[in-house]
């Protein structure tokens, strides 16, 4: 965890703060929390090893806790940016980086580790709800530079959901949006088949760089399996003009 909370139940950040700042404690549990600090991984927050939290039981890696926090410095020098914070506790969602921009409650979920779909929808169904509009977004991979790359299935839920785009972060504020295209299978010297669309993977196609501040309020309907959702991204293209 990177965030917690005071003794007067106020807001901070594990690299904002010293041990003698403390007592610390989980918004969520209430328990004391530990502060980690060293030379070699990130300041965070710890529950102690008998607690009993669905925080607690919950891992990042360095490069996810790493993400939040360069975006997080990146907005915080941005005019127009309120209301910011890691973390924040909204009992049934915990967004890794969430604030208000232009009158808009914008939440961002850096999507690295594997997410059930039944999750997926849950979390996306709740920020609708709350109404925030959310930003899921992994961090590029190096293979989205080959011609072909496989996309794991949260991937393609978010991709999806976002009819037929999403937007992997790579720095600071900056998001690639890419477009899965069809890869095609190629037949083997001793096949019976031409070609023909691999199930897969895809030819990944990337556009321009957009910044995170660029992207607009959307209004995703409910289009089976995926709920109605509030979106953040590029405006929508309209089939209708085709």
């Amino acid at each position: 965890m990177l965030s917690a909370n005071d003794k007067d139940k106020g807001y901070v950040l594990a690299t904002e703060v010293q041990k003698d700042d403390g007592p610390f404690y989980c918004p969520e549990c209430e328990g004391e929390l530990i502060l980690k600090q060293g030379r070699v991984k990130i300041a965070h927050f710890a529950h102690l090893s008998d607690a009993d939290c669905s925080y607690a039981g919950e891992p990042e890696s360095e490069e996810h806790i790493a993400a939040k926090l360069e975006i997080y410095e990146a907005l915080r020098a941005q005019p127009g940016v309120e209301k910011l914070r890691v973390e924040r506790y909204l009992k049934e969602v915990r967004p890794d980086i969430s604030f208000y921009f232009n009158g808009n409650y914008i939440a961002i979920e850096i999507q690295i580790s594997p997410l059930s779909f039944e999750k997926f929808v849950s979390r996306t169904t709740e920020y609708a709800r709350k109404n925030i509009y959310v930003l899921w977004t992994p961090i590029l991979p190096r293979d989205m530079f080959s011609e072909r790359y496989a996309p794991k299935d949260w991937e393609r839920n978010i991709y999806n959901l976002y009819d037929g785009i999403i937007y992997y972060w790579t720095k600071g504020l900056d998001l690639v949006p890419v477009e899965f295209e069809e890869y095609m299978l190629t037949p083997g010297r001793y096949s019976t088949w031409s070609e023909k669309v691999s199930t897969r993977f895809i030819s990944p196609r990337m556009d321009p760089p957009v910044s995170i501040l660029e992207l607009s309020p959307l209004q995703q309907p409910r289009r089976y399996p995926y709920p109605a959702a509030r979106l953040w991204g590029l405006p929508f293209d309209d089939d209708d003009d085709d």
